[in-house]
C-alpha cells in the first residue's frame, strides 16, 4: 500500500546524491515481496495446525465416512445423499495406503497450506501489494480455519475454492486484452471441483459471483466477461452433472436423493442468533441452547471485521480499485445470507467461505487505516494500529480454538481406545457397529456402522440391526454406562467392559473380555 511505504533517501535525484530510482530499488530488494510474505503466512498456518491441533487428533463421525470410501480396509460406510465426493478424493492417496491418523493429518496440513497459498496467490494479479498476504493471515488466524486445516471435511476446500474462483473470474473478466485459454479453463476446473465438495455452496458462490462481476465490472470489454461467465457455468454444470448421474444410479432418482439429503432439515428460518452463539463453537449445534451463550468477545470481533471490510470498500472506491474489493465482499455477503436463512443446523465451518472472501476487504481496510495513522502520527502509530488489530484477532481466535480442541481431543481419544479394545475382543467380518460414535469406532475395525446420538440412551434396537446376525454379521453395540437399558433386545448378547471410563459393548457373537484400556 502506498500509504505505508517509506520515502526515498534524502537527496535522491539531487546533484551528488543517489540516482533517482536507486533508493527505491534498494528498498524493494530489502523488503519481503507480497508473494514471499504469502508463503510465510502459509508456513505459519501449517505450523499452527501442528502445534495447536496436533497430528494425533483422532477422526470424527463425518471424517470416518469420507475416509472409508477409499480406505485400505475395504469397508465403505454409508454415504448419505447430501455428501459429495470431493473430500474422499482428496484423502484417497493416503487412506488407500494406510489408516494412520498421523499420516492423514500431516498430509492434509500440507494440502491446506498449499491451497491457502495458491488461492490467495491468484489475487496478487488482481490486487497487487500487501493486501493479499494480510488477508491470508487474517483468514488463517481464524480458529475454524486452523481447526479444519488438517480435517477431512469439505467446507475449508469450498472456502479456498471460493477465494480462488473469485480471483480467477476477476482476472479473466476484467482483462484488458485477450484472455487466452488457460484462465477460462482454470475457472471451469475450480467451479467443477467446488461442486464435487458441496454443490449447493458452489452454486451460491457462482451465481453471486456472476451477478457481482456484471454489476461492478461495467464498462469492461464484454468479450472476456462472457467467455469467463460461460466457463463458470460450464464448470458448475459439469459438477452438477456428476451429482445428478449419481442420484439416478445410486439413490433411485433426483427427487429421492433430494428428499434424503434434506430429511434432517427443518423449515428455513433466520439463524442469526445461532451463528452469534456459535462464534466460539461448538463445531455443531442444532438449537440455541446447544450453541451456548453468545461469547463476550465474539460480537466485538465480528463488528470489527465488518467495519474493517466497510473501510476497505470505501478506500477501494477512492483508489479506483473498487471491483477487486467489492466483488469478493459481495459474494461473501450473499453466501452469509444463504446460511443465515437456513433450514438446517448451525456450524462455524459453514461460514469459512465468508471469512475467506471478506478477509480481502478487511485487509484493505486495515492497511488503509494504518496508512492514515502513519500520515497523521507517524510510523509507530501505523505499526501500533496493525499490531492491536491483528494481535487481538489472533489472541481471541486462539482462545476459541483451545476451547474446542481440548474436549474433542479427549472424546476422540476415547473412541480410538474403544476401537482398540474391540479389536482385542476379536470379531469376524462382515461386522456392524451400532450405537454411540459408531462410524469413527467402526472405521478402523473395517465394519459397517449405524450411529445413534452420543450421550442419549440407546433406543429400541432397529429390526435391521437385529437381523444382521442371521446374515452372517457380527453386530457390536457400543455405549457408555447403562445406556443400553432402554434396548432390552440386546440383553441376551454378552456384555464386555471396554475402558475404565465406562464404555461397554454387546456382541452378537460373544467374544472374550479384553483388558480395559485407560
Amino acid at each position: 500500500m502506498t500509504g505505508l511505504q517509506r520515502p526515498g533517501p534524502k537527496g535522491a535525484g539531487e546533484p551528488g546524491g543517489a540516482p533517482a530510482g536507486a533508493g527505491a530499488a534498494a528498498e524493494d530488494r530489502r523488503r519481503l515481496s507480497p508473494a514471499a510474505l504469502l508463503a510465510v503466512v502459509a508456513l505459519c498456518y501449517a505450523a499452527a495446525q501442528f502445534v495447536l491441533v496436533s497430528v494425533d487428533f483422532q477422526i470424527g463421525w463425518d471424517e470416518a465416512v469420507y475416509l472409508s470410501q477409499f480406505s485400505a480396509n475395504d469397508t465403505p460406510l454409508d454415504f448419505h445423499p447430501s455428501r459429495g465426493w470431493g473430500t474422499s478424493l482428496v484423502v484417497a492417496p493416503v487412506v488407500m495406503i494406510t489408516n494412520s491418523v498421523a499420516a492423514l493429518r500431516v498430509y492434509l496440513t500440507v494440502v491446506s497450506s498449499l491451497l491457502l497459498f495458491g488461492s490467495f496467490r491468484i489475487w496478487l494479479a488482481v490486487r497487487p501489494g500487501y493486501t493479499v498476504p494480510l488477508a491470508a493471515a487474517l483468514y488463517a488466524g481464524c480458529w475454524s480455519t486452523v481447526f479444519y486445516g488438517n480435517a477431512a471435511m469439505p467446507n475449508l476446500y469450498t472456502a479456498f475454492g471460493s477465494v480462488a474462483l473469485t480471483g480467477l473470474v476477476l482476472r479473466a473478466a476484467t482483462a484488458a486484452g485477450p484472455v487466452g485459454r488457460a484462465l477460462p479453463v482454470a475457472v471451469a476446473v475450480v467451479a467443477a471441483s467446488m461442486t464435487l465438495f458441496r454443490p449447493t455452496d458452489a452454486t451460491v458462490v457462482a451465481l453471486a459471483l456472476a451477478a457481482a462481476v456484471l454489476l461492478f465490472a461495467r464498462g469492461r470489454r464484454w468479450g472476456p466477461m462472457l467467455i469467463t461467465l460461460t466457463a463458470l457455468g460450464a464448470g458448475l454444470a459439469a459438477g452438477w452433472g456428476q451429482w445428478l448421474l449419481e442420484a439416478v444410479l445410486e439413490y433411485g432418482g433426483v427427487a429421492q436423493r433430494l428428499d434424503g439429503a434434506t430429511q434432517n432439515f427443518s423449515a428455513p428460518r433466520w439463524l442469526l442468533d445461532h451463528h452469534l452463539r456459535a462464534l466460539d463453537g461448538p463445531t455443531l449445534c442444532r438449537a440455541p441452547e446447544s450453541c451456548g451463550p453468545v461469547p463476550g468477545g465474539g460480537p466485538v470481533w465480528l463488528a470489527a471485521v465488518v467495519l474493517l471490510g466497510v473501510a476497505g470498500l470505501l478506500a477501494a472506491w477512492r483508489r479506483e480499485c473498487r471491483t477487486a474489493i467489492a466483488v469478493p465482499a459481495a459474494v461473501g455477503a450473499c453466501f452469509a445470507v444463504a446460511y443465515l436463512y437456513y433450514g438446517g443446523v448451525t456450524a462455524p465451518r459453514y461460514m469459512l467461505p465468508v471469512l475467506g472472501l471478506w478477509a480481502i476487504a478487511a485487509a484493505e481496510g486495515l492497511l488503509s487505516l494504518a496508512g492514515e495513522a502513519r500520515r497523521r502520527a507517524g510510523l509507530a502509530a501505523a505499526v501500533a494500529c496493525c499490531v492491536l488489530v491483528v494481535g487481538g484477532h489472533l489472541h481471541l481466535q486462539k482462545a476459541y480454538l483451545a476451547v474446542n480442541v481440548g474436549p474433542m481431543t479427549s472424546s476422540r481419544a476415547q473412541d480410538a481406545l474403544v476401537a482398540e479394545a474391540l479389536g482385542r475382543l476379536g470379531h469376524r467380518r462382515p461386522c456392524l457397529v451400532y450405537g454411540w460414535h459408531a462410524p469413527q469406532i467402526a472405521h478402523p475395525l473395517g465394519c459397517e456402522a449405524l450411529g445413534t446420538a452420543g450421550g442419549s440412551p440407546l433406543p429400541a434396537t432397529p429390526a435391521s440391526v437385529l437381523a444382521k446376525p442371521a446374515e452372517g454379521y457380527t453386530v457390536i453395540a457400543v455405549y457408555r454406562d447403562d445406556a443400553d437399558a432402554g434396548a432390552p433386545e440386546l440383553a441376551a448378547w454378552p456384555e464386555h467392559r471396554l475402558t475404565s471410563s465406562g464404555w461397554h459393548a454387546r456382541l452378537s457373537g460373544g467374544g472374550a473380555d479384553p483388558a480395559p484400556a485407560h
